[in-house]
């Protein structure tokens, strides 16, 4: 995820050359001189005709870019540009209304005329490093950040603190898609000292020290991620990585539950669930283990299954049972309440539930 704060667009360049709409190619008839008049009637209209459609086409496409809001607004901006060339204002606002329609290359040029007619005009830099961050030029992107960080170098205000945030977790994520993470590491310290409550900030830093092989303070910085956004989907996916590859499956599994549940869309953390393996294997082992005496080994069988597949009944009652046996009653009540939801008319989860809660309120007592 590059979560990006919207910013202020900047202009640049010359005005591109308007662009012509007219689909109607150019024609020319040449007629043989034994061609009867009646020929060349019919031809003589055919070729109106054609001019006749040619305009239409051409009517066609203007009316349907004037029925555009983007078009709308950017045709505007642009009388205004063309009007007051040397306004970096206006070249900016061209440059967001071009960039949020995706015309990038054109957008790049309003910035660039707009950092030559003010130079100081930090926006516009971030704005061209935004861009090519979205092209994956990112050797211009590093360029364009840099300078953020020179024309905001004084100053304490929200505004330079913003710019200096974002350029510096840009300048991050670049040295992390190289792979230069401690180069990532440095940066994303940074924005998280300018701006000390950015859950991505955490998570890149997160990313980079597991890029170093440094664990322990890969898990730290995701933690604290999940401690501001406890719904960030790709932190928890991150996490569940990082315990897979330390071999805790157990916690993994409900790691990339939370992902998938968080965005349901995401590939990535399905993949990871169904690389776990199925949920039939896991309940059986589980079923196995309890039966066997294994508590421990059931309940770690019991909560990957109950993972992969959340809306199971039965996996939620085994891990209930085995909760009340090793007396956490609370988790256990957790646990019937969940096998209560899927199947409201069972009796025995309405049963357990109750003497969960009841052994959990007596054990607290004591």
């Amino acid at each position: 995820m590059d979560p990006v704060d919207t910013v202020e667009a900047a202009s640049s360049s010359h005005a591109p050359a308007p662009i012509s709409t007219d689909t109607d190619p150019a024609r020319s008839a040449k007629l043989d001189t034994w061609l009867t008049v009646g020929v060349w009637v019919v031809g003589a209209s055919l070729v109106l005709f054609a001019g006749f459609f040619g305009w239409s086409v051409y009517a066609q496409a203007q009316a349907a870019r004037l029925s555009s809001p983007a078009m709308q607004v950017i045709d505007a901006l642009q009388k205004q540009v063309d009007a007051t060339p040397k306004d970096p204002t206006l070249h900016s606002r061209l440059a967001e209304a071009l960039g949020t329609a995706g015309m990038f290359d054109r957008a790049t040029a309003e910035l660039i005329i707009a950092v030559k007619l003010d130079p100081t005009f930090a926006g516009g830099y971030e704005n061209l490093g935004a861009i090519a961050m979205t092209q994956k030029n990112y050797s211009d992107a590093e360029k364009y950040f840099n300078k953020v960080l020179e024309l905001t170098s004084t100053g304490d205000y929200q505004n330079v603190n913003q710019r200096r945030d974002e350029a510096y977790f840009y300048l991050g994520e670049i040295a992390l898609i190289q792979k230069r993470y401690e180069d990532a590491v440095g940066y994303f310290n940074a924005a998280i000292r300018v701006r000390k409550d950015a859950s991505d900030s955490y998570l890149r830093l997160g990313q980079a020290y597991a890029g170093l092989g440094q664990k322990d303070q890969a898990k730290e910085q995701i933690n604290i991620a999940l401690a501001f956004d406890p719904h960030f989907a790709e932190a928890h996916y991150e996490l569940g990585k990082l315990l897979i590859s330390e071999g805790d499956k157990v916690n993994a599994a409900w790691e990339f539950r939370a992902a998938l549940d968080s965005m349901p869309d995401q590939p990535d953390p399905q993949a990871a669930l169904d690389a776990l393996g199925p949920y039939e294997e896991w309940y059986a082992a589980a079923s196995k283990a309890w039966l066997a005496g294994d508590e421990a080994a059931a309940l770690d069988d019991v909560r990957i299954a109950r993972a992969i597949s959340p809306d199971s009944y039965d996996a939620a009652m085994l891990n209930g049972r085995i909760l009340d046996k090793i007396r956490d009653f609370a988790g256990a009540a957790d646990a019937y309440a969940v096998a209560f939801k899927v199947d409201s008319s069972s009796k025995e989860a309405t049963s357990a539930f109750a003497l969960s809660v009841e052994a959990s309120r007596t054990a607290g007592a004591k």
